[in-house]
């Protein structure tokens, strides 16, 4: 049995949100502070009634909309001057109200809806059996539902116990709004506090609607599932003392699981005990200590009418505290030639991983096959450097394919655990909001927009191939900078330490190189990941075209410009001229989230990078000339590599960048060097980066 899906909505940033789960492992992806550990802690509490659900827990938007809709029917409710229980029951069938539900003041639940898969043909279902709500032979599905809501009876408990303190702060407002706003955050504060201590959590089965619901226990519903996890917080040993052993017990853990363990310890406790006796260890204590205090004990007994008693200690050894002895003296120990070092002797990324492996091992000899076996780990990562995680991320991976009997679910911010994982593994969580992310289904990208859509079927294939090289890049940046060659990487790299680009800097931006014939195929995932992207890429018109005329009339050769000009012109071989005038016409040629930069009539007529910022260094076109004498002083002067032709009279900056070909990165440093970044950047670049940072 398998977790096909989990829907979970009102739970802090995920309002809502669907994670189709993997038969084997399932990733979910993301930069931090976007829900990863959010998921992580609600699963330890649906399924293992880990910690519990808290104010805090309600969406922060929905818990301020409430608060503030309430605060004033609660104000006016406590000026009225009712009698308490009036103002409970008028208070009570505001916010739940027997008739006209649909007007109720109710904060939506924290609610996980789960679908559990099942093989009519291999998997037993004794336990799940009177769940069944669907009696359609082909549905071989179980439906779940937890939720945590407002319960009426919690609500009027808390309304009695908290009527004073509520008419006390009610009473202190004095209509001012400057002087009243501490006491009524207060009041909101403790009105959501009192919401939330009157929810209950509740589990139901139900149809695959999830409209017809069956109340069932909730410590039945747990039973259900053999859960465990390894959250990213785990205490490992990295010091001298080796204070924990954490490996060291949790190999004898392992060990304890074996079937043969309680026959090799089944005599110990007896043996031990008969030691103790041999070596008269028991007499010793009691000679030592317990004698010592019979004269206070006696003094003692004299205040409580003799009633003390005698103090004498017995020595009870257990299997359990002959494990617990065992787990004490044990010490995992790497030998290395005829070295032993300690546990803590390898780091802690050492540690991490093997520390995981026991885990998983342990877990593995619970596993059964009456329950859905579900194991979650919190970025395995925690403490590797990027050989390790990909290393790791490889045999976790392997390790869970081999096991088909355990279901696997992994959050990460690794690049290296994406790399490694399936494009169809792979669930990718944004923040889209300050307080609210979205959840991206790569495996549905695929199935629902790649597929299905005859003109993108060959993107599957380009996908597989770069998707280990760029894709982790893309999934956990905010945004997206496509470009061509090194010289831009070097250019955009240090114009983004300008002033005017500082909140741009101080965002996660991933750079992604990619030639113009290709930038048009990360279209669709930057859509579907509603990444906001600046692609930057040359006009390439015609090189031969040496006047203003068979400039505007030539055509671009860039696939990824012709493709944008296709869908915004409905024109797929546009002139020059239609493109200078879609970018003037558009100011930015935008589509989405995607903005398209590439040379226009205000880089003087420019067909690739180089020659658009000579053009903006020297305010001239690229298509006119200047003596050879006059670019050898202006060289000189910027201190800037770039070629001149040895044999001619005058050239244009085209004919420059031509014979500089072979050199850009010289070039490229050059104008780095000397400090000339701002005044030679491109105003295609420029418009660009300033679109992105809006």
């Amino acid at each position: 049995m398998k977790i096909r899906t989990i829907q979970i909505s009102g739970f802090r940033k995920i309002l809502k949100a669907t994670i189709n789960m993997e038969d084997d492992i399932t990733v979910i992806a993301g930069a931090n502070n976007s829900g990863k550990t959010s998921i992580v802690e609600l699963f330890n509490y649906v399924f293992n009634s880990k910690g519990g659900l808290c104010c805090d827990d309600f969406p922060v938007y929905e818990s301020q909309e409430w608060c503030t809709a309430v605060f004033s029917y609660f104000q006016t409710q406590f000026n009225q001057g009712n009698e308490k229980e009036d103002l409970i029951e008028n208070i009570l069938g505001t916010i739940m109200p027997s008739e006209n539900p649909e007007n109720e003041m109710r904060l939506a639940p924290i609610e996980v809806m789960i679908q559990v898969d099942y093989n009519p043909a291999s998997d037993d279902i004794r336990n799940f059996a009177d769940y069944i709500m669907e009696l359609d032979p082909d549905n071989s599905s179980f439906y779940f539902i937890y939720r945590f809501e407002l319960d009426k009876d919690l609500l009027r408990k808390s309304l009695d116990s908290e009527y004073e303190k509520l008419r006390n702060r009610f009473d202190k407002l004095v209509g001012d709004a400057d002087k009243d706003a501490e006491g009524i955050r207060i009041i909101k504060e403790m009105l959501i506090h009192m919401y939330t201590g009157s929810c209950k959590d509740a589990a139901y089965f139900s149809d695959k609607t999830y409209s017809n619901i069956v109340p069932m226990d909730l410590a039945s519903f747990r039973a259900l599932f053999n859960y465990q996890n390894i959250m990213a917080g785990r205490t490992l040993d990295d010091g001298n003392s080796d204070r924990t052993r954490i490996l060291s017990k949790n190999m004898i853990d392992i060990a304890s699981q074996e079937e043969n363990w309680k026959t090799l310890i089944q005599s110990l406790p007896d043996k031990i005990k008969q030691s103790i006796e041999d070596e008269q260890i028991q007499q010793e204590v009691r000679k030592a200590s317990i004698e010592t205090l019979g004269k206070t004990i006696e003094q003692i007994s004299k205040t409580n009418g003799g009633q003390a008693g005698n103090i004498t200690i017995d020595m009870v050894v257990t299997d359990e505290a002959v494990q617990s002895l065992l787990k004490s003296i044990t010490s995992a120990k790497y030998q290395v030639d005829d070295f032993f070092l300690k546990e803590s002797s390898q780091g802690l990324g050492y540690s991490n991983l093997i520390f995981i492996h026991l885990q998983l091992e342990k877990y593995r000899k619970t596993i059964d096959p009456l329950l859905v076996n579900f194991f979650v780990i919190e970025e395995p990562e925690a403490h590797m450097h990027p050989q390790m995680q990909n290393v790791f991320s490889q045999y976790l991976f392997a390790y869970y394919s081999k096991e088909s009997a355990m279901q696997g679910f992994v959050t990460t911010h690794s690049h290296e655990v994406v790399r490694n994982s399936r494009i169809s593994q792979l669930r990718v969580l944004r923040q889209v909001k300050p307080f609210e992310c979205c959840l991206y289904d790569l495996h549905r990208f695929i199935d629902e927009v790649i597929k299905p859509n005859q003109e993108l079927k060959d993107l599957i294939e380009f996908y597989d191939g770069f998707y280990a090289i760029n894709f982790p890049d893309i999934i956990f940046a905010d945004k997206v900078i496509l470009y061509e060659g090194d010289t831009e990487r070097m250019l955009i790299k240090n114009a983004l330490l300008s002033e005017r680009f500082e909140a741009l800097r101080n965002q996660y931006i991933s750079f992604v190189q990619v030639g113009g014939a290709y930038a048009i195929n990360y279209k669709p995932i930057l859509d579907y990941l509603n990444i906001k992207s600046l692609i930057i890429t040359d006009l390439d018109f015609d090189a031969d075209a040496e006047t203003e005329s068979d400039v505007v009339q030539s055509l671009s050769t860039n696939a990824t410009i012709n493709a944008f000009a296709k869908e915004a012109l409905k024109e797929s071989e546009p002139t020059v001229q239609v493109l200078y005038s879609l970018k003037d016409n558009m100011k930015h040629v935008a589509i989405k989230n995607i903005c398209l930069a590439f040379q226009g009539i205000n880089d003087h007529y420019a067909r690739t990078l180089e020659e658009a910022m000579l053009a903006k260094r020297y305010n001239m076109s690229a298509l006119d000339t200047k003596t050879r004498k006059e670019w050898t002083r202006l060289r000189k002067n910027d201190k800037l590599k770039f070629v001149i032709p040895q044999k001619v009279v005058s050239c244009s900056i085209r004919t420059i960048v031509h014979h500089t070909s072979k050199n850009k990165t010289d070039f490229m440093y050059s104008v780095i060097l000397n400090k000339l970044v701002d005044a030679m950047l491109p105003n295609y670049i420029e418009e660009g980066l300033m679109w992105l940072t809006d």
